[in-house]
């Protein structure tokens, strides 16, 4: 069937390129328009981002989010960049910037990967290419020249470095590029003061930055501003709450700074962490007990006291805080302690014999003081007198008893019977029998005193017994001997 109405114009060779323009037009409008790239902005951001991310430890999560961006967009590129930037440096990493690079010439941000990879890996010859293929991408763009900045400080040139990020800072000022020109001025002479304010800026809108915050810290300290290097430190040591070495550091900042409470924190967290250096632990407990906080120091003194053993002074300190608490038994622990590691020393074999003789103990008293009296280092001259008083008390003999069973049953009986005189003063009723079996070696030394039987019940005497009895000399191969008292008022 032909079609009614006057024929068109006919086509001339003009009508040519506008059919030509037209069909391009059509044909990219089915395909779709080339993505466009991430500004140098927008990607710095991300990069801070994943940095944040890996500080954190959750680089997953974000490595998520981009599965469900490229998802979403399939035909964007940056998604996929992002996830090589997450990844880099590594081979995976390097092959997807390249593949990208292939499949979009036009965007830098590839390109921008490729050269961080190399310098990354230390192959900054290599680096070159690909960062001037960005510039040429997008002239003048600011992580081109981040990079290359980078490239030029591992190449050992700092004053080509320093400018490069100086242009790139100009270009784009964010945390990331002002980071790296504040670390590269720190390792200048005469760059300290600049590279203080550059990466102060920096991790105040980026506080997840190790290095800045470390070098941030050296900084205001060499400046003399150490609440300044301590409160950079603070941040630092957030970032890094497992790092107990960086706990130990920050209290020592805290320290510098006078705060005190801090620097305690710093320290317990330090060992808790597992950190046994002494001195860190001597100082967690001289600042526990200057602030009044004894179960702190204790905690302290006890790590303190493991990590070195050979030193008392730990025990003898933690043997006051139990005394202290009226704990006589954690007390007389660890005075124990003390005089196994040290019983050359009076100072603690004297204080085992005053806790002793304190709770009436008085066998175990005579033995520490006359440990004490023994003891050549840290001498106690008190301790003579308060030995002869005990002696006395006891009403022990003049020199050991010694010579036949007969006669030392005599002499010790010397002594018993004086006492049984005192007390019955006071207890005219006192009366009854005392038998005690004293074990003696194959030369006559006695190894223990026995007591078989006490209805008597006077303390005193039945330890003067005990004590006169250890004291004595026996004939060699007398064996056990039984001694019996009986003991009634006179009529």
């Amino acid at each position: 069937m032909l079609a009614s109405g006057r024929p068109g114009p006919p086509m001339t060779s003009r009508s040519l390129p506008f059919l030509v323009l037209l069909s391009v037009l059509c044909a990219s409008s089915a395909l779709g328009a080339r993505p466009v790239p991430a500004s140098a902005a927008d990607g710095m951001a991300m990069l801070q981002r994943m940095e944040a991310a890996r500080i954190q430890g959750s680089p997953s999560a974000l490595r998520t989010e981009l599965d469900a961006q490229e998802a979403k967009a399939p035909r964007d590129p940056m998604p996929r960049l992002y996830r090589a930037f997450l990844a880099l440096p590594s081979d995976e990493s390097f092959s997807e910037f390249k593949a990208l690079a292939v499949l979009y010439p036009e965007n830098p941000w590839p390109h921008v990967g490729m050269g961080l990879v190399y310098v990354r890996w230390k192959m900054l010859k290599e680096a070159s290419a690909p960062l001037e293929a960005a510039r040429k991408a997008v002239p003048g763009f600011a992580p081109a020249l981040w990079v290359d900045g980078l490239r030029l400080q591992a190449e050992g040139k700092p004053a080509e470095a320093e400018a490069r990020l100086r242009e790139a800072l100009a270009k784009l000022d964010v945390p990331r590029i002002r980071t790296d020109l504040g670390l590269v001025l720190a390792g200048r002479p005469g760059g300290a003061a600049e590279a203080r304010a550059l990466l102060a800026r920096s991790v105040k809108d980026w506080r997840e930055q190790p290095e800045a915050l470390q070098v941030l810290s050296r900084l205001a300290g060499e400046a003399g501003d150490v609440k300044a290097g301590a409160e950079a430190g603070a941040l630092l040591v957030a970032l890094q709450p497992h790092d107990r070495e960086a706990h130990r550091r920050q209290a020592e900042a805290w320290l510098a700074a006078g705060d005190k409470v801090q620097a305690l924190k710093m320290l317990e967290r330090y060992a808790t962490l597992g950190g046994a250096e002494p001195t860190a632990l001597a100082t967690w407990a001289r600042l526990s007990a200057e602030l009044g906080r004894p179960e702190d120091e204790e905690k302290a003194l006890v790590r303190l006291s493991a990590a070195t053993p050979k030193d008392v002074e730990p025990l003898s300190r933690l043997a006051t805080l139990a005394e202290a608490r009226s704990d006589l038994a954690a007390m007389e622990a660890r005075l124990t302690q003390a005089v196994a590691a040290a019983p050359g020393r009076a100072d603690l074999q004297v204080r085992r014999a005053r806790l002793f003789l304190k709770q009436e103990r008085l066998v175990e008293a005579m033995a520490a003081y006359r440990a004490t009296l023994a003891a050549p280092e840290r001498p106690v001259p008190e301790a003579v007198e308060e030995t002869a008083q005990l002696s006395r008390r006891l009403r022990l003999p003049a020199t050991p008893a010694k010579g036949t069973v007969e006669q030392i049953y005599d002499r010790v009986s010397l002594g018993l019977v004086a006492l049984y005189l005192e007390h019955l003063q006071a207890n005219p009723d006192l009366k009854g029998n005392l038998k005690v079996r004293v074990d003696v070696d194959p030369t006559g030394k006695p190894t223990q005193v026995v007591v078989l039987y006490d209805s008597l019940q006077d303390a005193l005497i039945t330890q003067g017994a005990s004590v006169a009895f250890m004291d004595a000399q026996y004939p060699p191969g007398s064996g056990p001997q039984e001694h019996q008292y009986v003991f009634r008022p006179p009529r």
